[in-house]
């Protein structure tokens, strides 16, 4: 009895020891943060948050995590980086930054994490994390992983690694980031990566390394960088913005459309032999027949002459080349592409020559000291804005073979003037000449399409004749011609569209032919007119027609009072037929004429 006695006593003894012990392991397990720096090693993942007391939080300046870590973890350490400011033992405010060493830690599973994976977005936005050492299992960084981390400024891979992916955008936009040492083994780099990371000088790139992703490290001042000999793919626009002059090309890489980007320090591009897929020639880069010039490099300077045999001039392949001054093509080009010249602001005069079917859009937009174009070519199209911007383009020769020119084709080509018209337009598409520098313009009688906005602010016209074909004058025709004075509109017109001659302050008077059926609102809105003669064919007049106009006198030849909206002046005098003066007196809102007169014809 007396030894059950005695156990008991001894257990009892032994469980309050541990009760008084508890609250101060807790608090050790609790108070794991010396100085600035918290260091632990996580048995449970899960639970970083129960290693900081109250305040702690603000500061914690590195994280050092050993064992095992999930995406709760992830979060807590977001939220830290997300705190407003940083203090030190004496509650003074220090440079609020943290520091996250990882590469002793193993991710596991757990609240949206996957193994040995940093998820997607995991560390986006941590806008005060500076340094991070990556786990040495670590697999693969998903897309957005570090996206934003903008005071980033070192990413390190510590000893041997698993890491065969970064994901799309994994560290874009991480502007401080100036060191990074991608390691063996690494095979794909995502989508835009490393794009706006403009403290990024310098990579090495793995030997292991197969493909790199569209736009992956635009915008980052390289200025020199070595593909590896493995890599396959190269996607558009890799290097765009940045500062490397010499390019060179594995013989097995394809590059994504065949875009490298613009490049403005860029003077070559070579090719090691045996490539299947391209060739060089003068630092100029070709597919692998030479009959299809890829690139030509930003930095050259003066002329050139695409040689001979080349068949086509691929998509932006000269755009943007600021010292490009002449270009000769040979007679086998028969493509141009789009966008192949926009941008060449010292490019002078070109000549197209015959062989060519086809020029893209842009293809010569913002040349801006061309001053002729002639085109021989076979084409049957202008596309859309093949010369916009052009803005000392003085004269042009257009082919015989030509029936569309495309919309906005020439706009803002400010000194046009001369246009020599091919026998077979048919149509312009809208604005196709808005803004040119013509003072008369005759269209060829073909012609049968102009669309709207077409010649809209062209201020020094001053008298056009309209093609015999047309029958629409389409909206906003020729709106804000302010010096246009004489127009002469074809018999076949049966429409004059919304705001087709709004703003033509010049302009005096205008014939409307026998035939015309509609004027929609604001036709003549703020010209000169003082008097208008509708034709007895009219059936529809628009609202506010002769808006903003000295009218004195309104002529309307149509037996039958036509539809009509809504008057602009009451007190102007209005003429008609004498067989139908009561009519239009009794016709809405014809009758609200104060003064309407018959008149025999």
């Amino acid at each position: 009895m007396k030894k059950k006695i005695a156990s008991l006593l001894l257990m009892i003894v032994g469980l309050s020891a541990m009760v008084l012990s508890s609250p101060q392991r807790v608090e050790q397990r609790r108070s794991f943060l010396r100085g600035d720096v918290l260091d632990v090693e996580l048995h449970q993942a899960g639970t970083l948050n129960e290693y900081l007391g109250a305040g702690e939080d603000r500061r914690v300046r590195c994280i050092r995590l050993s064992g095992v870590m999930d995406g709760d973890d992830a979060k807590f350490i977001r939220k830290l980086c997300e705190r407003s400011k940083a203090v030190d033992e004496n509650d003074r405010g220090v440079d609020n930054y943290i520091d996250l060493e990882l590469d002793r830690v193993k991710i596991v599973s757990g609240s949206h994490s996957e193994r040995d994976v940093i998820s997607n977005s995991m560390f986006s936005g941590c806008r005060n994390l500076r340094y991070v050492a990556l786990p040495r299992n670590l697999r693969r960084i998903g897309s957005y992983a570090f996206y934003g981390c903008y005071n980033l400024e070192e990413v390190r891979f510590t000893g041997r690694s698993n890491l065969s992916e970064i994901g799309d955008h994994a560290f874009s936009g991480c502007s401080d980031l100036s060191h990074i040492n991608l390691p063996e083994g690494l095979e794909v780099i995502g989508d835009n990566s490393f794009s706006g990371c403009s403290s990024l000088r310098r990579i090495d790139l793995p030997s292991t390394l197969r493909e790199i992703g569209d736009e992956a490290f635009r915008d980052v001042p390289l200025t020199d960088v070595r593909l590896p000999n493995l890599l396959v793919t190269l996607g558009y626009n890799v290097f765009k913005g940045t500062k490397i002059t010499s390019l060179y090309l594995p013989r097995d890489v394809k590059i994504a459309d065949d875009a490298i980007g613009s490049m403005p320090k860029l003077r070559e591009v070579l090719v090691e032999r045996g490539s299947r897929n391209y060739s060089t020639e003068d630092g100029v880069l070709y597919d692998a027949t030479g009959e299809v010039l890829i690139y030509y490099p930003n930095a050259k300077i003066g002329s050139f002459a695409v040689p001979s045999g080349v068949t086509t001039l691929l998509n932006a392949s000269f755009a943007g080349r600021v010292s490009l001054t002449a270009i000769t093509f040979p007679q086998s080009l028969t493509t141009i592409g789009a966008g192949a010249f926009t941008g060449c602001t010292s490019l002078g005069n070109v000549v197209i020559p015959a062989n060519v079917r086809k020029i893209g859009d842009r293809a010569f937009a913002g040349c801006n000291k061309m001053t002729t174009a002639t085109i021989d070519a076979g084409i049957t199209t202008l596309m859309s804005q093949t010369f916009q911007d052009c803005s000392s383009l003085n004269s042009v020769v257009l082919p015989q073979s030509l029936e569309t020119i495309g919309e906005r084709c020439f706009n803002e080509c400010k000194s046009l003037v001369n246009v020599e018209w091919g026998g077979s337009l048919r149509t312009i598409m809208k604005e196709a000449f808005r803004k040119c520098g013509f003072v008369q313009l005759e269209f060829p009688s073909g012609v049968t399409m102009i669309g709207e906005n077409a010649m809209r602010d062209c201020k020094n016209l001053q008298s056009t004749v309209l093609p015999s074909n047309l029958a629409v004058v389409e909206k906003e025709l020729f709106r804000g011609c302010d010096n246009l004075v004489s127009v002469m509109l074809p018999v076949r017109v049966s429409t004059i569209g919304e705001n087709a001659f709004r703003d033509c302050k010049s302009l005096p008077a205008i014939s409307l032919p026998e035939g015309l059926t509609t004027i929609n609102n604001n036709a003549f809105r703020g010209t000169a007119l003082t008097e208008l003669v509708l034709p007895a064919s009219i059936l529809k007049i628009g609202d506010k027609i002769l808006e903003k106009c000295k009218i004195k006198s309104i002529v309307c030849n149509a037996l039958v009072p036509p539809v009509l909206t809504k008057i602009s002046d009451k007190k102007t005098p209005l003429f008609v037929p004498g067989s139908s003066v009561e009519a239009y007196k009794n016709a809405k809102p014809w009758k609200d004429f104060k003064n309407i007169s018959g008149k025999d014809y």
